[in-house]
């Protein structure tokens, strides 16, 4: 979540509370899985909810930081130096 509310210049309080949702599974993703298992079955119904998590892993690969984390940075040069 961090990394995800990093990344953004406006709008943090927005981000975070769609994240939650998506977290949580929020207000329509119940109703969402009680259809689809209705419809079809409940395995079927509780995959909907690979598109939840896939969204929250998206956010953590394609999020570009605004900030970036100096003890990263400072750990992989410390690496590279240790291997030359």
């Amino acid at each position: 979540m961090a990394l995800a509310l990093n990344s953004l210049e406006e709008h943090h309080g927005a981000f975070a509370g769609i994240l939650v949702t998506g977290i949580i599974g929020g207000a329509l993703v119940p109703l969402i899985i009680g259809g689809l298992g209705d419809a079809f079955s409940l395995r079927i119904g509780m995959l909907f909810l690979y598109v939840t998590m896939g969204y929250i892993l998206s956010v953590g690969f394609w999020a570009k930081p605004l900030i970036s984390n100096k003890t990263i940075q400072m750990s992989r040069k410390e690496a590279v130096e240790d291997q030359i």
